[in-house]
């Protein structure tokens, strides 16, 4: 598939934000261990900040946006339907915790309402390319994993570098915790990177050319796709890059998303460094979006197998 650069920060940057809430939901849900200036001055503002960017930047792939208020009327058959209706509540729902932090007041059931809408988005988010049963890159149960699992850890990263920017609440968090959890979490989102890069190298496709263009004579080849250039098809189901790009941003996202990020955490966790943490973070940020990149870009859909080249 042809990426979409709106859709990349779209997806991107609401993870983040909703491991970040999640993040900050889990810890003062019991008890609260983060205080109501951090959360009512940076880490809501930001978490909030983050969501409107990703849904501004979610209208820029729309043909018309003016008419975007009717993907609501698909709820009750359409996953995108359904995720412009969680979106704007789970923005409004995180609103309303800003203002309970501003006023120096936390509610449980704020902070429950608050992780499962962030679990209901990413549910829906995901299905919207999980449930495309003949892409089989996204037909699977890892979409959502991976969606949830690299949200998580770019929340918890965030939320990380916050607490090492405000003194106040640095003495409740030491910097080997942070790295430390936030190590394991990248260690289980490179295992499922790696097992859908394993799983997706092994699949093979569904239909062939025969049954792609309805001829059965077993000795066809293609030629030309019938067209003297190209069209919507080429340019919107293909990323056009070669086999050495996709090879080489592969390495990228390894090093940048998850390998280099897991070597400054484990400086953090040895050198007790906020520093370092921040540091992580920054880089996953940059792997993360060569990562979703390829999350579109490695799609196959059927229709490669007729529109192959131009004659």
């Amino acid at each position: 598939m042809q990426p979409n650069f709106s859709l990349i920060f779209f997806t991107t940057l609401a993870g983040m934000a909703q491991g970040l809430i999640i993040s900050i939901a889990l810890l003062n849900f019991r008890s609260s261990l983060l205080p109501g200036e951090f959360l009512a001055w940076l880490a809501l503002p930001v978490a909030l900040a983050l969501l409107v960017i990703s849904l501004l930047a979610s209208f820029f792939h729309l043909g018309h946006p003016e008419r975007a208020w009717r993907a609501m009327l698909m709820w009750r058959t359409s996953w995108l339907s359904r995720e412009v209706l969680v979106l704007p509540l789970f923005i409004a729902v995180t609103g309303l915790a800003w203002l309970f932090a501003l006023n120096q007041q936390q509610s449980t059931w704020l902070w429950l309402a608050l992780i499962i809408l962030a679990i209901a988005l990413w549910v829906c988010t995901a299905q919207i390319y999980q449930c495309i049963r003949f892409i089989q890159e996204w037909a699977n149960p890892l979409t959502l994993v991976n969606f949830m699992a690299l949200g998580l850890t770019s929340g918890w990263l965030l939320f990380a570098s916050l607490i090492a920017i405000w003194p106040t609440v640095l003495p409740s968090f030491e910097p080997s915790l942070l790295a430390g959890f936030g190590f394991i979490l990248l260690f289980a989102c490179l295992n499922i990177k790696l097992w859908i890069w394993r799983r997706n190298q092994r699949l093979k496709p569904i239909s062939n050319l025969n049954s792609a263009t309805g001829i059965k004579n077993p000795q066809l080849r293609q030629t030309s796709m019938g067209l003297m250039g190209g069209s919507f098809n080429t340019r919107e189901f293909f990323h056009q890059q070669s086999n050495l790009v996709i090879s080489n941003l592969r390495k990228i996202i390894f090093f940048n998303a998850y390998f280099i990020p897991m070597i400054a955490l484990a400086y953090a966790i040895s050198a007790q460094s906020y520093g370092w943490i921040i540091a992580a973070f920054m880089i996953h940020c940059s792997g993360l979006i060569a990562e979703r990149w390829m999350f579109f870009a490695e799609a196959n859909h059927p229709q490669n197998l007729y529109y192959q080249r131009v004659s």
